[in-house]
């Protein structure tokens, strides 16, 4: 990574944030007018954003690195926080209701470790071919196009192995459609924004890495470059 950077551990930083945030409320489901839409879902279209911006500017081997960084401090907190509730749960009242929001967990282990980075490494993969593909323009089909695919790869793998002992077919079926749908309209709405930071980022980092002759293994990541 290039010593001159000064926002990219921030993103970094920020990506951390947005996922451990997700992990703690994805059993809170909000109903509106009989559509379910998880909180965590609703919140986690900002690590989308963030995810593009990563990817648009630095390039497909640091959007990756952030990822395993992403999932390594998510998988501790998850480790942590399970161990934690399923432990002495009978001692205070509060361990109860600890142990009954968390004793299963391990679902959203499963899902942390293999739908997350599957997904955005797919993010990553379309905005760094399609960047290099359309020379750097079109950026707002390039975000469009990768916001949709990559929602559609989190929530098919993610949520049946998360939600699936919580609501049945039907419900969950309706969990994943209209968090899918609220996800791109999102994306949608926060395309002011993803316009006006990539090109604020740019400016400040002074960089706009196309990746040319890149190496998609996401294994080499954390190879430096010669």
């Amino acid at each position: 990574m290039n010593p001159s950077y000064k926002l990219y551990s921030l993103f970094v930083g920020l990506a951390v944030t947005i996922m451990i945030t997700c992990d703690t409320l994805v059993y809170k489901v909000f109903d509106i007018y009989q559509f379910k839409i998880t909180a965590s879902g609703m919140i986690f279209s900002l690590y989308f954003l963030i995810s593009t911006i990563i990817s648009e500017v630095y390039g497909y081997r640091l959007a990756v690195r952030s990822i395993w960084i992403m999932v390594f401090c998510q998988s501790i907190y998850v480790v942590l926080l399970y161990l934690c509730a399923t432990t002495q749960t009978d001692i205070y009242p509060l361990s109860i209701h600890y142990y009954a929001l968390y004793y299963d967990f391990w679902r959203v282990m499963v899902g942390t470790w293999t739908s997350v980075p599957v997904s955005y490494f797919i993010n990553s993969f379309i905005i760094s071919k399609m960047k290099v593909y359309f020379e750097g323009k079109w950026f707002l089909i390039r975000y469009l196009l990768a916001s949709m695919i990559t929602q559609a790869v989190l929530l098919l793998t993610s949520y049946p192995i998360s939600l699936s002992g919580k609501y049945s077919f039907y419900q969950l079926f309706n969990v994943i459609a209209t968090t899918w749908s609220y996800k791109v309209l999102i994306s949608i709405i926060l395309i002011p924004i993803a316009l006006w930071l990539v090109v604020v980022v740019k400016r400040i980092e002074k960089t706009d890495h196309y990746d040319w002759n890149e190496s998609y293994n996401p294994i080499k990541s954390f190879n430096i470059r010669k």
